[in-house]
């Protein structure tokens, strides 16, 4: 009898100890990157952001926007989205559902107003707009105004000033990065981006005419010819690997910047936080808790 319990207690040591070191996959959902593949940005994201341990692997799924990428959260077939730190709490403070689970810290990222890589003229006066409204604190004017407390108090549209005579530039905004990127319920380009490029239009001299994309079909937008100019792609500062922007595009100076980046999931516990106890759980719950 003896025997047979520890034969019994050995099976079940080598079964716990089997299931322990098994790989565990998390997959992370995010906005899609135009210079590269999910599975070449999943290779590059498990090395500069996820633990240095070999039974973790990260796979990323690109979505076209941002409710699509919502949806696959909702639906489960991500673990976690992953946003910049401002969309992340624009969308914590909508969705009460939503609870941050990771806070990860880059080495810098940007957004930036792309171009078509022959219309360098445009994107250097582009360049000088950002410059000077940055040394005038008018950049730092406009986050407060639009990007604090992102989610609380919706955005309003801003109105554009007119040029007469003056030639019009289309410019494309997406959405999708809210509050940055921000439309309105009725679908109105409204917040931060029409007051960025409302001034920037001013500075200038030209007028801007607004047209809607979703962030996916920002560089075919250029291509095509039906934008001039697309409010963001996104900039790795200090890197000649620009996951996000390919052949055919230039970009000008950034004009937002920020250094984290974070990961929502659906909260199971509806408004508790599900809380860190370092005694019972692994350490790689912090990328696979359910």
């Amino acid at each position: 009898m003896k025997r047979i319990i520890f034969a019994l207690l050995l099976v079940i040591c080598v079964c716990t100890s089997s299931f322990a070191l098994e790989k565990r996959v998390i997959t992370l959902g995010m906005l899609e990157k135009l210079n590269t593949t999910e599975d070449s940005f999943s290779q590059e994201w498990q090395k500069s952001f996820a633990p240095h341990n070999e039974l973790l692997e990260v796979r990323v799924k690109f979505y076209p926007n941002l409710n699509a990428l919502q949806m696959a959260l909702n639906a489960d077939d991500v673990k976690h989205i992953v946003l910049p730190e401002v969309t992340a709490e624009y969308l914590m403070n909508q969705n009460p559902e939503y609870e941050s689970v990771l806070v990860l810290h880059s080495k810098g990222m940007g957004l930036a107003f792309g171009f078509r890589s022959d219309n360098e003229g445009l994107r250097d006066k582009f360049s000088r707009a950002i410059t000077s409204m940055r040394d005038d604190w008018t950049l730092s004017a406009l986050e407060g105004m639009y990007l604090a407390r992102a989610g609380i108090n919706p955005p309003k549209p801003v109105e554009f000033q007119s040029f007469k005579g003056a030639g019009t530039i289309r410019a494309a905004v997406t959405g999708d990065l809210p509050p940055v990127d921000f439309m309105a319920d009725d679908g109105t380009p409204a917040g931060f981006s029409t007051a960025v490029l409302a001034e920037v239009g001013k500075r200038i001299g030209v007028n801007i005419e607004l047209m809607n994309i979703e962030s996916a079909a920002r560089s075919s937008a250029l291509a095509s010819g039906r934008a001039d100019v697309v409010f963001w792609y996104e900039v790795a500062k200090g890197s000649e690997n620009q996951p996000d922007i390919p052949e055919g595009v230039i970009v000008s100076e950034t004009y937002y910047d920020w250094e984290k980046f974070i990961h929502l999931r659906k909260n199971p516990n509806k408004g508790k936080s599900w809380g860190w106890n370092i005694f019972t759980r692994d350490f790689l719950d912090f990328y696979i808790h359910n």
